[in-house]
């Protein structure tokens, strides 16, 4: 009969264990620059044994300014394996009598008032949902019109569009269509005003009834003519509404000023200062020069004071094992920091050497690239080049690129040789402006340009190209001269 009870069994297994301090070096070579100083800055606070040295005339790695300056202090203690058990056996200690010293300062209701009251004190802007469930408490005094506006509230994307029919969301829901159809009219006055329309043309309709201009130009070219304005055929606009160029004009004015995200302000920012952590520039004896941006790379080194506490016999077991294991940990931070430089630095010098057809024509010559390929140079893992380019920004004279955007595939040329893929896209980009607005050149003919140049693709793959740059079909380009 099989034994189903609880047994305990051993086994041995292989697994990399990431230790603080690798994950701490991980970190540091993928965060941005500005990222840096404020890593930087959470380490000197916690660390008394690091400080930061004030920028000289003259460049020095940190080690050096470490040695500078330290001819009457005594020689930097080695760490042995005695050292490390020694930190051992105090981190044991510090936890116990740090965890011993809180028991013994209780916690008292006046403490716990003063916690209470800090959480109630701390403020933070409402969401998109709370700040329309709180309007809908006041919308309506019918329970199956308010339930109907929390579910349309929780159906929105994060644009504030509803992408479901009304029909299929009262099925859905067990909800009647006409609670749900009236709720949705309730929804689209809701602030911001076009929240909870369907699609593009019904956000502006409502914008507009808002501010009172449903008579308006622009009214009647969103609610009888919205096919021929989304292509772009302002002659038929004006034919069909009996309406002047100029009002047309005017009527597109109006269409400018409305805004086509509700929820825009809700949405979570992502505009952020980029540093770039490399420049790339010619001298002027035609050669390029790479330059760091080591701004935001304090200078660090171990404090004096500590090494002659140390030399000394004034300190005791635990507090000497203390500071060994801080000494250990600054050491540890600084050649952290040291060998992301020298990464970033041999990273951005090797995308300089491989891409310098872009650097002297511009994007067009960008030649296709692996993290493998540059891995295999550097004498490292491909994970550590992903890591080194994460977040790392160069600026060259074509612009602000991100180190990650000169690893790229590339496409076969018929001369034998390649190009890559964001260089092909910019092929495309100079072609279509160089097209006629009258006559835009359809996806097919941008194929037949391309293999004039030697660059023999797909037309499927012209059109995924055309679309990454933003430009519509051959049709909806086309304007009337």
């Amino acid at each position: 009969m099989a034994n189903h009870g609880i047994n305990q069994s051993q086994k041995q297994v292989q697994g990399l264990i990431l230790t603080p301090q690798l994950r701490q070096s991980l970190r540091i070579l993928q965060v941005p620059a500005a990222e840096l100083l404020r890593e930087i800055s959470d380490e000197l606070a916690a660390n008394p044994l690091i400080e930061e040295v004030e920028p000289a005339g003259t460049e020095t790695s940190p080690s050096a300014v470490e040695a500078e300056g330290d001819d009457d202090a005594p020689r930097e203690l080695k760490l042995g394996d005695d050292d490390f058990d020694a930190l051992r056996r105090m981190k044991d200690d510090w936890d116990e009598s740090y965890y011993e010293e809180v028991r013994s300062q209780g916690y008292s209701q006046e403490d716990e008032e003063r916690r209470q009251h800090m959480f109630e004190s701390v403020t933070a802007e409402s969401s998109l949902s709370e700040h329309l469930l709180e309007q809908s408490r006041t919308a309506s005094d019918d329970p199956e019109i308010q339930e109907a506006l929390k579910l349309l509230i929780l159906s929105l994307d994060d644009r504030g569009f509803l992408d479901e029919d009304l029909s299929n969301i009262a099925l859905r829901s067990g909800q009647s269509y006409e609670a749900v159809v009236a709720a949705h009219t309730l929804l689209l006055g809701f602030d911001p005003i076009g929240i909870g329309a369907r699609d593009l043309r019904e956000c502006f309709l409502a914008q507009l009834r808002h501010r009172r201009r449903g008579l308006s130009y622009a009214a009647k070219l969103v609610a009888d003519c919205w096919e021929p304005l989304m292509a772009r055929r302002l002659e038929e606009c004006g034919r069909l509404l009996n309406l002047e160029p100029d009002q047309v004009r005017e009527g597109l004015e109006e269409l400018g000023k409305l805004e086509t995200v509700p929820a825009r302000r809700f949405q979570k920012d992502e505009n952020r200062v980029i540093t770039p952590d490399a420049v790339v520039e010619k001298e002027d004896d035609g050669k390029w020069k790479i330059t760091l941006d080591d701004r935001h790379v304090p200078k660090l080194r171990l404090v004096p004071a500590y090494k002659d506490m140390l030399a000394g016999n004034s300190l005791s077991e635990k507090e000497r094992n203390y500071i060994l294991e801080r000494m250990r940990q600054g050491k540890f931070l600084i050649g952290a920091i040291e060998e992301r430089q020298r990464t970033v630095d041999r990273l951005a010098h090797i995308i300089l050497e491989r891409q310098a057809d872009f650097f002297e024509h511009g994007p067009s010559q960008l030649r296709p690239l692996t993290m493998t390929d540059v891995a295999k140079e550097m004498g490292v893992h491909e994970t550590t080049v992903g890591r080194a380019a994460a977040n790392k920004w160069m600026r060259t004279p074509h612009g602000l690129k991100e180190f990650r955007w000169f690893f790229t595939s590339g496409v076969s040329t018929e001369g034998g040789g390649t190009v890559a893929q964001e260089g092909v896209q910019e092929i495309i980009a100079d072609i279509l402006a160089r097209e006629n607005p009258a006559a835009p050149l359809a996806d097919e003919a941008i194929t037949t340009e391309l293999k004039k140049r030697g660059i023999k693709i797909a037309r499927r793959t012209v059109a995924k190209y055309r679309e990454g740059l933003g430009q519509p079909p051959a049709h909806l380009r086309k304007k009337r001269l």
